[in-house]
């Protein structure tokens, strides 16, 4: 029987997005910024099974599990995650629609009218609620000027936070697509 519902344009963009940002593995890999993945970088992780890697390099199960946290899956998944935790694509894609869904409250609570935005704006709004959270209503002033569709200064104030100098990338194309109000046809899924 075939589904009456259609993802929103939105979302599509927004999951294609994550996915591009935050990348997919199988495997659970340990968090970049943790001593066993500094000491072991050059490894497979994640494309492979970990405790894989970890017998390889003689590395015990516990330490592992210490030195590695928070051990990540799927699309940038920590929760519930152990060493030998395995996600497969279509299961991570499920869990990360949930997790947007999760995180529109907060978006609700920092720009209300969101939804009336334009695709390109949208989409960036809602990534940014996917990545920082509630932490989102502290960018009060970007929030407003996307609301009143004053891109390229939201753009302007975006690229002088911690947020545009912690996440890279991400930071770039997401404020470069207000700027231009249009998002880059290689990306552009819908």
């Amino acid at each position: 029987m075939a589904s009456i519902y259609k993802t929103p344009d939105w979302m599509t963009q927004t999951l294609a997005d994550l996915v591009r940002h935050e990348g997919f593995r199988e495997f659970a890999y340990p968090d970049p910024l943790s001593s066993l993945f500094k000491k072991y970088k050059k490894e497979r992780w994640g494309f492979v099974p970990a405790m894989s890697i970890l017998e390889n390099l003689g590395v015990s199960l516990s330490e592992a599990e210490k030195t590695g946290a928070p051990w990540t899956i799927g699309i940038g998944f920590t929760k519930g995650v152990s060493v030998n935790s395995q996600m497969k694509l279509n299961v991570a894609m499920h869990k990360l629609e949930d997790i947007v869904l999760d995180h529109l409250p907060v978006l609700d609570k920092a720009l209300p009218e969101w939804q009336r935005l334009p695709l390109f704006a949208k989409t960036v709004v809602v990534n940014m609620a996917y990545n920082m959270g509630s932490r989102l209503l502290q960018f009060k002033n970007s929030m407003g000027l996307i609301g009143q569709g004053n891109y390229k200064q939201a753009a302007s104030n975006l690229r002088k936070s911690t947020w545009y100098k912690q996440v890279g990338g991400r930071a770039v194309e997401l404020t470069a697509r207000l700027e231009r109000q249009a998002i880059d046809p290689k990306h552009r899924v819908v």
